[in-house]
């Protein structure tokens, strides 16, 4: 089973902020949309980060309160690992251990095509 799987079973549906959010509003989506993650983009189609619960819990402790005031851009993780349809699920495992990720974009020709979680990948590995 390759990543591109995957997506065909879960569904291509790639959740986007603006990085020009606010963090209260990533955080609402990723409450009504039941995620964990939000692929941040610059407006002009470009992927500039990722904001995670993750994010959203550090700035909570870094900053408290005023947290939901700053922007996605401010607590986004900007050094985002992408991987591609035909990688295989073992081996973004091991990246995602290596670099501490939970999410992953999956690109094509530069483009977000998808987003796979641990847990997809997780529950692909144990359906093999």
């Amino acid at each position: 089973m390759v990543v591109e799987e995957i997506l065909k079973s879960k569904g291509r549906e790639v959740h986007l902020v603006s990085a020009d959010s606010s963090l209260q509003v990533a955080a609402a989506i990723m409450l009504n949309r039941n995620i964990g993650a939000l692929v941040c983009d610059d407006g002009a189609g470009g992927v500039v980060g990722i904001i995670s619960e993750r994010e959203v819990t550090r700035a909570m402790a870094l900053y408290g309160a005023e947290a939901v005031n700053r922007s996605v851009r401010q607590c986004m993780n900007r050094d985002v690992v992408a991987c591609h349809g035909d990688d295989q699920p073992d081996h973004l495992l091991a990246i995602m251990t290596e670099a501490h990720c939970r999410h992953l974009p999956v690109m094509r020709e530069g483009q977000v095509v998808g987003l796979v979680s641990i847990g997809d990948l997780v529950k692909a590995e144990h359906h093999l």
